[in-house]
C-alpha cells in the first residue's frame, strides 16, 4: 500500500475535535486524517488553530472519562471497573491524575550509608543489649 502525506487542512481541526470527544486517542485522529504521528505533532508546532484544537478535544475526552467514573462510582454503571478506570485517568490525563512523584527530590539514603554516617548503630554478638 502506498502512503502519501495530506497537506494540512484546517477542517482537520474539526476532525481532531471530533474524534477526541468521542474518548478516542491521538492516534485514532491520525487515522482519521490519514497522516503519521510524527506530522500530527509537526502541525501541531507550526498551526496555532491545529494546537487549539487538540487541546480543545483533548480537555473534551477528559470530561467525557470524568463523567464516566463519577457514573461508575454512584453506581449507575453496572460492574465498573474502577482500578481500570483509574489507570486509564492517571495515565491518559496526567496533569490532572497522576501522583506527585517529585515530593521526595533527595534519592534514599541506603542502609548501608546510614551505618557509615553513624544514623543507625549496629551491635555485633559480643555486644551485650
Amino acid at each position: 500500500m502506498a502512503f502519501t502525506e495530506s497537506s494540512y487542512d484546517p477542517k482537520f481541526c474539526e476532525t481532531a475535535v471530533d474524534v477526541l470527544s468521542e474518548g478516542k486517542s491521538l492516534a485514532a485522529v491520525c487515522v482519521a486524517i490519514g497522516v503519521a504521528r510524527s506530522t500530527l505533532y509537526e502541525w501541531r508546532d507550526k498551526y496555532p488553530d491545529f494546537k487549539k484544537a487538540i487541546e480543545m478535544g483533548l480537555q473534551h475526552a477528559q470530561l467525557r472519562f470524568e463523567e464516566l467514573g463519577l457514573k461508575g462510582m454512584s453506581g449507575e454503571i453496572k460492574n465498573f471497573a474502577g482500578s481500570s478506570w483509574i489507570f486509564t485517568m492517571k495515565n491518559r490525563f496526567r496533569d490532572d491524575y497522576a501522583e506527585d512523584k517529585k515530593e521526595d527530590k533527595s534519592p534514599a539514603e541506603s542502609v548501608l550509608e546510614q551505618i557509615l554516617s553513624g544514623k543507625i548503630q549496629v551491635k555485633n554478638d559480643d555486644q551485650k543489649n
